[in-house]
């Protein structure tokens, strides 16, 4: 049992420090599709995107929806094999054997986000860049001042 609890352990740990980069890179909000459109067009606007960056930026995230739409389909597939076979009794191998390729999904899916994250500065200027870690530093900050104002309460 300690193996799948260090498996499962890695892998929250990957997704909790990939979230924050994501979710700013990518206009998360409560969910994957939280206003999305929404924070695009704010960041497009913040930034100043050209017509082309935007174009650009649109076409990426078209490409990238496919893959990540197959992705989802594995994951839940794999997510209900691990409860059946959890849920039947299987061996620890048959759990650990899952838990690692759920594992490799999660991993692949970070790398597919990194590489989003890199497509889409390389369109920014160095100007733009310089805006956008601006802004991550501000909402970072916003952040850390929420968290503590429910620690207060």
């Amino acid at each position: 049992m300690k193996n799948w609890k260090a498996i499962a352990g890695s892998v929250i740990l990957a997704g909790a420090l990939a979230a924050p980069a994501a979710t700013l890179a990518f206009g998360g909000g409560q969910g994957p599709h939280h206003h999305k459109g929404h924070y695009m067009e704010h960041i497009a606007e913040e930034l100043n995107l050209t017509e082309g960056q935007k174009a650009q930026l649109k076409a990426n995230r078209e490409a990238a929806r496919e893959a990540h739409k197959a992705q989802r389909k594995q994951k839940r597939e794999l997510h209900k094999k691990l409860r059946e076979a959890i849920a039947s009794g299987a061996d620890q191998a048959t759990l650990d054997s899952l838990g690692a390729e759920l594992g490799r999904l999660q991993v692949a899916e970070m790398q597919q986000r990194h590489k989003q994250r890199q497509q889409f500065e390389a369109i920014l200027t160095d100007e733009q860049k310089a805006k956008l870690e601006k802004l991550k530093v501000e909402r970072e900050e916003r952040r850390m001042e929420r968290r503590g104002k429910r620690g207060e309460g």
